[in-house]
This record gives structure tokens, sequence and C-alpha cells, in this order.
């Protein structure tokens, strides 16, 4: 496997491993215990193909807006290119993709899907309504009330190089042991930096303002 990032080639050691055992944890697993209560956001993003299904036509209609292809067959993950993504983030979502299939060997079905790297929405529900509209079934970053884009984790929870921001689970970390050196006093906002809001020119916006009085 060839591993490229950042202008650097590199190749993986022979003894690399291919599957990931985490640490037990004390969780209870009875056959009868349900599925958390987030776990309904996956049935509502796929509810416009519950009566149709997803054809290969619906597929292919996202070739056109995807950056890649990604194919989990028999445990393994395949990738096939249509464009560059913005950065690294095509790169540090199939780690992501990659780390999922070490973490859970054996456990991941046979799938196919169409991924875009950017951020604005772009499947309008508005073009696509009856009962056999068929919308292109594309994944990405975000979606909004006027889009039937699926969404997916963005890609900085596994680390943005480009910017120096770690995976989040280390940025956790460094978070709280900064918060131990830094003592912090309550206000009565809470306050996000990036981008105050984000507006699609074919539609409106599709994230949230920046800052929120709590």
């Amino acid at each position: 496997m060839n591993c490229s990032a950042w202008e650097q080639t590199k190749t993986c050691p022979r003894n690399y491993p291919t599957t990931y055992k985490p640490t037990p944890l004390n969780l209870d697993h009875s056959p009868h215990k349900t599925c958390p209560d987030y776990f309904r956001w996956i049935h509502e993003d796929l509810r416009h193909w519950r009566e149709t299904g997803i054809t290969r036509e619906m597929m292919e209609v996202t070739r056109g807006s995807a950056h890649f292809k990604l194919v989990i067959l028999d445990g393994r993950v395949y990738v096939e290119k249509y464009g560059s993504a913005f950065q690294t983030r095509d790169l540090f979502t199939l780690w992501g993709i990659v780390q999922l299939a070490r973490r859970y060997p054996g456990r991941l079905p046979d799938l196919e899907l169409m991924f875009n790297c950017d951020d604005p929405p772009v499947t309008k529900s508005n073009d696509y309504k009856g009962p056999n509209a068929g919308p292109p079934p594309l994944f990405r970053y975000c979606s909004a009330a006027w889009s039937l884009d699926i969404v997916f984790p963005d890609w900085s929870f596994w680390g943005w190089g480009e910017v120096n921001i770690k995976p989040w689970k280390q940025v956790l970390k460094d978070i709280k042991e900064g918060n131990k050196r830094v003592k912090w006093e309550k206000g009565a906002l809470s306050l996000l930096e990036g981008k105050p809001i984000c507006i699609s020119d074919q539609a409106g916006p599709y994230e949230v303002p920046f800052c929120k009085q709590i």
C-alpha cells in the first residue's frame, strides 16, 4: 500500500497490522439492547430510497458530482477517483474508512457509495419529487432542509494537516490538559471559531450562525 500526503511518498511496512483490537469496555452486550437514539438519523437520511432502493442508474448520476467512489468488498476497501478534492479532505476521509474496516474486521457489509468532499449541498429536493423520482445518493459533509445529500462525518475528525489540526482524539486530550492549566470563567455566550454562515448560490444557508446565546 502506498501512502502519500503533503508531497511525501512512503511505503507502509510489510508487517503493518490489518486488524485493530480495542481495549475491552464494560458495556452491556445484551442481544436485547436497543440502538442509541441518534441511530434514527440513519433511517431519516435514507428514507428517500426506502421504497425504491438504490439502482445503478442513480449511482451513475452522481458521477459528475462525486470526487470518488468507495467500494467495500469482502472487508477490503477500494477507491476510484473522479477528481481532486480540496487539500487532503479525500485522503483523511478514506483514512477514516480504512480505520473502520480495521476496527471491525469482517463486520462491514459489501457496499458501494459516491462521495463529494465539498461543503455546499448540491442535490435539491425540489428536483426529485414523487414516488419514482430516484434522487442520486451522494455522501458529503453537509446537508440542509432543502437538500437530499447524505451526511458523513467531517474529514477533520481524523486530522487536517494543512492547518496543523490533529485527530479529534488527540485534540480532546490537549483541550483537557489545557483546561487544567487555565482557569476559565464561564460567560453567557458560547463561541465557535469559523464561518458565521455559509450561503449556497443555489438555495439558502446550510450552516447555522457561529455564535448563539445560551
